[in-house]
């Protein structure tokens, strides 16, 4: 790994790419290394359904970016408008007014840019009829304002990140956990790499750490989210530890965020205690809304039916 890289990115999943898609856009020597296996890649949005909620004004700004644009239940099926507006509405109600106005002015207007860019990347899209619509009188009716998704879910995702990158000339080095990173006074200038053939120092003009959280610490859950968490299982990758978050730290960035909680889901209890790579998110228990919710005294503890799914099973997953 000797090569003089422009930009170094750390991680595998969905925003590392992104990372990576942008980089060779403006020419860089793209290296990109991934902690876990050639077996185990894609972080954690290889678990994923892989929807992505973005803005569009009804059917036909969508239409474009879709793999089958013949699809026979185009011409019955409603979608309604999703507008930045309607984004940011949907952020303050989830978080109860606790989203970081400026960051979410970003997500709100570049969701729909940032889709189209990715189409031209190469990943495919399609209307989640089967997650997010019903039939109403013989129509397809989109609810929730989550209608798009990647073909082929977080699988796919990732098979058509990789593609893509690799075609743009970016390099993937697997078994390659970061444990250091390089600094020239206050500058990172590289990484140090711990891979099957020991520690290597490897320098770029720019680092972007894209590893993930600390899920997969037991340590690090009951650290910042409580003990009862260190009993958590996951539901996705085992190698997303915390390094690139301790590191980042160590060399001065801004802690942000709240720590004290996390996106979480009602999950099966029979579930492998890390992501299945077979059954990926099926784990999952999404008909509460439709359903009593009871503990182990059999008592209810929450409103089941307070919203759609969409926007209450991660604060659901937590209380559970």
């Amino acid at each position: 790994m000797t090569v003089p890289w422009d930009v170094i990115i750390v991680g595998g999943g969905n925003a590392a790419f992104c990372a990576a898609h942008a980089a060779c856009e403006a020419g860089a020597r793209v290296l990109l290394l991934e902690k876990a296996p050639r077996e185990a890649r894609g972080g954690n949005s290889f678990f994923t359904a892989g929807a992505v909620r973005t803005t569009f004004t009804g059917l036909d700004d969508v239409l474009p970016l879709l793999d089958n644009p013949n699809d026979p239940r185009l011409a019955v099926t409603d979608l309604p408008p999703y507008t930045p507006a309607d984004f940011a509405a949907d952020m303050a109600r989830v978080t109860e007014g606790r989203c970081d106005p400026a960051l979410t002015e970003i997500l709100v207007n570049d969701a729909g840019p940032v889709v189209r860019w990715l189409r031209e990347r190469g990943l495919h899209w399609r209307l989640m009829y089967d997650r997010q619509s019903f039939q109403v009188d013989g129509r397809y009716r989109f609810w929730g304002g989550l209608a798009l998704g990647v073909v082929g879910e977080g699988v796919g995702l990732i098979e058509q990140h990789v593609v893509s990158a690799e075609a743009a000339g970016v390099v993937i080095r697997y078994d390659s956990p970061v444990v250091d990173l390089v600094r020239d006074g206050g500058a990172v200038t590289g990484v140090v790499v711990a891979g099957p053939e020991g520690r290597e120092t490897v320098r770029a003009g720019a680092v972007v750490l894209a590893c993930g959280g600390f899920e997969a610490n037991a340590d690090e859950r009951a650290a910042h989210l409580g003990p009862a968490w260190r009993a958590a299982k996951v539901r996705g990758t085992r190698y997303n530890t915390g390094e690139g978050l301790r590191l980042a730290l160590a060399a001065g960035a801004q802690p942000y965020g709240d720590w004290a909680g996390c996106h979480a889901i009602q999950w099966d209890a029979a579930a492998p205690p890390y992501g299945d790579r077979a059954l990926t998110h099926r784990f999952s228990k999404q008909s509460y809304p439709l359903s009593l919710l009871v503990n182990h005294e059999g008592r209810r503890f929450l409103d089941e039916g307070a919203d759609y799914r969409n926007y209450t099973y991660a604060k659901y997953g937590a209380v559970v």
